[in-house]
């Protein structure tokens, strides 16, 4: 188990990860967390999704009209984006996947490589692969030698974003969390 501390608002979490959303992880992650998956959102957004709806959402909490919000650069809509408390779980959702994606893949690729999981740089295929099936012991032991490799904070995010993406796949998770002290 490691014994690297855990700031306050992710430890709730990790205590109770079965009652964790979307939400509770966005607002738990710092301000450069939130505008690094931002970023990372907006460059991998082909059609213009993200965008879009961070323009949209921006717009709503800061009671600007979308017109004026489309006209500001990037920086300044995700600064904005990250500073304003957004509610479009899947907006969020997006966000919390391209954090790990964008910043994080060393990480995913360590760890999906622990549990014997093929992946692309630490992108999953399930299409190509089929269903995944990691026995919890396995995750366990995963887990522990991530935690010793990275920040605590960045591995929890990790696995509260794999609960919330895939709860049944990556179960074994929530024994790994609710341990941590």
């Amino acid at each position: 188990m490691p014994t690297k501390s855990l700031r306050p608002a992710l430890a709730a979490l990790a205590a109770a990860p079965k009652s964790t959303t979307v939400r509770k992880l966005w607002k738990a992650l710092t301000p450069e967390e939130r505008t690094s998956a931002i970023t990372a959102a907006m460059a991998d957004d082909e059609n213009g999704w993200v965008k879009t709806t961070t323009r949209t959402a921006v717009a709503s909490v800061i009671k600007f009209r979308p017109q004026t919000v489309a006209t500001w650069p990037k920086q300044k809509l995700v600064a904005e984006a990250a500073r304003v408390p957004l509610d479009d779980v899947q907006l969020l959702s997006a966000f919390l996947v391209d954090l790990h994606l964008g910043t994080r893949r060393p990480m995913m690729a360590t760890f999906l490589d622990g549990v014997g999981v093929k992946h692309d740089r630490g992108r999953i295929d399930t299409e190509a692969s089929g269903p995944i099936t990691v026995a919890p012991e396995r995750l366990s032991a995963a887990a522990d030698d991530l935690a010793h490799l990275y920040p605590l904070d960045e591995v929890v995010t990790y696995f509260l974003t794999l609960l919330l993406q895939d709860a049944e796949t990556w179960s074994g998770a929530i024994g790994w969390l609710e341990a941590l002290k």
